[in-house]
Parts: structure tokens; C-alpha cells; sequence
């Protein structure tokens, strides 16, 4: 995005691969393999240092020891890009990425030209963000933290006009000790929110609603229960997708189609044609791109139907994720058998936080395999999470479970364990060892030989 506003970028990174670094390349920007001072001679203008930079990286040393101005990545989106815009900041433990997409492709396609930054690759666009003419800037609004020098959520730069909140669990326990320090960062963020704003807030999260009566500005509620201002009702699960009814203040508005399946994207669906309505746009509008939404990589991604085994890859991993996923797979798929496969790969699935909670989750599959944690060093003091023993927790209760300790070896497993119906999702936030392209395929060469 700095590059398109005519900057001359560089950059340091210690593992730089495709697309990313394809992406750079072919846009100019010059990046070097590994940190070291000699990288800022001359000095530039400005440096952008990343959360996952701590003190003692030789770059970010002599940053501070030059006195080269430096910012967080969230100073520069707002500093750059958000202000002076109307800013529509989707926030919550799930959903972000999904919503944000949703939004930025409904703007586009109701001609309002919008900026977005998504922090996934949308399917709609051939690159993450997008600098338009249109008024609006929508943007992902992560809670993580923004910088060694600033320990706190990126979403308090983001200024925002619409704020929207799916939902509010906890997570990040490498930042957060509890659920109370992060309802407190989201109470910091509504009372942000101007009073000629907007607030979009899931009416069903106990959570969200012990913050909406100190909020300055309107709120909307949406969700599926009664009550709820934005209402999807008459749900249909299909194979392609979720058919609903909108209504909005108890009066039908029509049917939609969402090319997602599961309650919680229906969810999703309701703030972002809630925040379309904001910007103008009529329900003509909305349902037509609705249902020419092309998802996003990693969330709910069909990579292929080879033998009848039908392959999604989806980057759920909190326990409130994988069972809204599963269940929502279930619904849309009821005829297949459902084989979830499992990386604990962020900095709180390295931990037993959550271990009672994935019995219940994975409960929801017919079968069940796990692999090792990728970084257990991320468990820090706190108990390692130990996916050994949730599988033979979950074979305790009859379910079929296994561990295996590598993608090759889940590969192998896979390849001679699936049959035709089977539907595999692959759930994790992490790269999963190139498990889904290995395991595809091993499956189109099972089929070529028995063929």
C-alpha cells in the first residue's frame, strides 16, 4: 500500500517465501534475509517495526539507538490510510477476516470504490488491500498487540465510524491473563466510537452486552434470536450455502443467499449487510453480491472433490471455532462422514487452556486426528497443551481419534484411511506442513492407480 502511494520501501524478515515474497518482488520492494544494522545505511525515513520484533533484534537496536523514527504497523494504517476516511473496523474473536472480506467485496460491488485491508486472501480480489477513491477504509481489527513499544490491541488506531463486534472469548494467552483484560480492551475501543457512528454488536454474546449500555454511540444488534435489530430467520442449509430471510426491526427485508455454511458466517453476513445498508446501498445491491461472494483462503476452502472425498481447509482453531465450523459442516453436508484434522498451532492452543472445551468440539466429527504442537516453547509457564492426551480422551468417549506426529505421516494415514462420501477439514492457523497439498496429492495418486 506504500508502494502504491509512491514510497520507496525495504524491509528485513527472517523467512521470507511465496506468495509473499512473490508479491514483493514483483512490486519492486526490495527485501533482505536476516537482520542486521548494516540494513538501514543510509538511514530511511521511517521504519515500520513488526509485533513479532522484540528487543535485542539488531535492527530494532539501532533504530532506537540512531534515533531513526520509527512506528507500529496500526500507526501507520491510521497515520496513512485511515484518516480523513470513514473507517469501518471489524473486530472479535472470530469471524474478522471472513466479515472484513465480506464487506470490502459488497462495497466494491456496489460501486462505493473502498480502501480494505483483510488479514487473509480474499477470494473476490487478486491481493489482500486495495486503495480506492470511495470513502470508506475497512479494515481488520485485530486485539493482538501492536509492538514491543506498544503493548496494546491494534484496533485503538483504527478511528472508528462503523465498529463492528462479533464476538468476545478469550484468547491470546500470551497476551491476555483472562477474559477480563480483554472485555476491557473492547470496552476501551466502543467508547471510542463517535456518536454520529455505529455500532454493530452480536445480541446473542453476554460478553458484548455488558459493554453496549456505557456506548455514546447507536447500537444494532444482529443474530439469529428474536429481538435482534439485523435478523436473519428461515435458515436453509444447502451444500452451496445458507439461504436466509433478512429482517431488520421485525420487518422482512428478502431473501439472501450466502455461499458460506454455518450460523456463525450467517452471523458474519448480517453486520456486513448491516454496514452496507450504513453506506447507502439497498437490499438489490446487497443480495446480488451476496451471493456472488468467493469466500477467503483458509476459511472454508473447498481444495478439491477427488474420489468423492470432498477436501475444505479452514483456519478454525479456538474451540468455539472448531465447533461452529463442525456443525455447520455438518448441517450443510449431512451425508458425508466428517474427518476433522487438527495443528495446535497458535500461542494458546500450546497451552491445556482449552483441552475440556475440544473434547466437546471434536465430538462434532465422526473421527479425529491431531498432530504435534508446532511450537510447544509457546506454552511458556503454563501447562503444555498435550494433543496425545485428547486423543486418547476422545477414544475414551468412542470416538475414533489418532495422533500421528508429522504432515507426511497424517498424509499416509489419511490417504488409506478416507473414503468416497468422507468429507476432511483441516483446522489450523499455521501452515500445517503442507499437510493439505501432500495429502491431495496422495489421494489423486490412489485414484490414478486403482483407475
Amino acid at each position: 500500500m506504500l508502494r502504491e502511494r509512491g514510497y520507496r520501501v525495504s524491509g528485513s524478515d527472517s523467512h521470507v517465501y511465496p506468495p509473499m515474497s512473490t508479491l514483493l518482488a514483483d512490486l519492486g520492494i526490495d527485501v533482505q534475509a536476516g537482520f542486521s544494522a548494516d540494513h538501514l545505511v543510509p538511514a530511511p525515513d521511517l521504519v515500520v517495526i513488526g509485533n513479532a520484533v522484540s528487543r535485542g533484534n539488531p535492527e530494532a537496536e539501532a533504530v532506537l539507538s540512531r534515533r531513526i523514527p520509527y512506528l507500529s504497523l496500526p500507526e501507520v494504517l491510521r497515520d496513512f490510510f485511515i484518516r480523513g476516511k470513514c473507517s469501518v473496523v471489524v473486530t472479535g474473536t472470530h469471524g474478522k477476516t471472513t466479515t472484513t472480506a465480506l464487506i470490502a467485496h459488497l462495497f466494491t460491488a456496489g460501486d462505493l470504490d473502498p480502501s480494505f485491508l483483510v488479514a487473509g486472501v480474499p477470494q473476490n480480489f487478486d491481493r489482500s488491500y486495495r486503495l480506492g477513491q470511495g470513502p470508506h477504509f475497512i479494515v481488520e481489527g485485530d486485539e493482538y498487540d501492536s509492538a514491543f513499544f506498544a503493548k496494546w490491541a491494534k484496533f485503538y488506531y483504527y478511528l472508528p465510524d462503523v465498529l463492528i463486534v462479533n464476538n468476545i472469548e478469550f484468547d491470546h494467552a500470551d497476551i491476555y491473563q483472562d477474559l477480563g483484560e480483554i472485555v476491557k480492551a473492547f470496552r476501551q475501543l466502543v467508547n471510542m466510537v463517535p456518536q454520529n457512528g455505529l455500532i454493530l454488536a452480536n445480541g446473542t454474546d453476554p460478553n458484548i452486552a455488558e459493554l453496549l449500555p456505557d456506548a455514546l454511540a447507536p447500537v444494532e444488534t444482529f443474530g439469529l434470536e428474536e429481538g435482534a435489530f439485523w435478523r436473519a430467520t428461515n435458515l436453509q442449509a444447502r451444500a452451496e450455502g445458507t439461504r436466509f430471510t433478512l429482517c431488520r426491526a421485525g420487518q422482512a427485508v428478502g431473501d439472501f443467499d450466502l455461499p458460506l455454511s454455518g450460523d456463525y458466517n450467517v452471523c458474519n453476513a448480517l453486520a456486513s449487510l448491516a454496514a452496507g445498508f450504513r453506506a447507502g446501498l439497498t437490499a438489490g445491491d446487497l443480495h446480488a453480491a451476496l451471493t456472488s461472494f468467493a469466500g477467503v483462503k483458509r476459511r472454508q476452502e473447498q481444495l478439491g472433490l477427488i474420489d468423492d472425498i470432498l477436501l475444505i481447509d479452514d483456519f478454525a482453531h479456538h474451540p468455539t471455532a472448531v465447533a461452529s465450523t463442525l456443525a455447520g459442516l455438518r448441517r450443510s453436508h449431512p451425508g458425508r462422514r466428517l474427518l476433522a484434522v487438527f495443528e495446535p498451532a497458535s500461542a494458546t492452543n500450546a497451552r491445556a487452556l482449552f483441552e475440556d472445551r475440544y473434547i466437546e468440539a471434536f465430538a462434532l466429527a465422526d473421527a479425529f486426528v491431531a498432530t504435534a504442537v508446532p511450537r510447544p516453547e509457546r506454552a511458556r509457564d503454563d501447562e503444555p497443551f498435550s494433543p496425545e492426551r485428547l486423543v486418547e480422551r476422545l477414544r475414551a468417549t468412542g470416538k475414533p481419534a489418532r495422533y500421528l506426529p508429522d504432515a507426511e505421516s497424517m498424509a499416509a494415514f489419511l490417504a488409506a484411511e478416507a473414503r468416497p462420501g468422507d468429507l476432511v477439514v483441516f483446522m489450523s492457523n499455521g501452515g500445517f506442513g503442507g499437510l493439505q497439498q501432500k495429502l491431495c496429492a496422495a489421494l489423486a495418486a490412489r485414484t490414478n492407480c486403482s483407475d
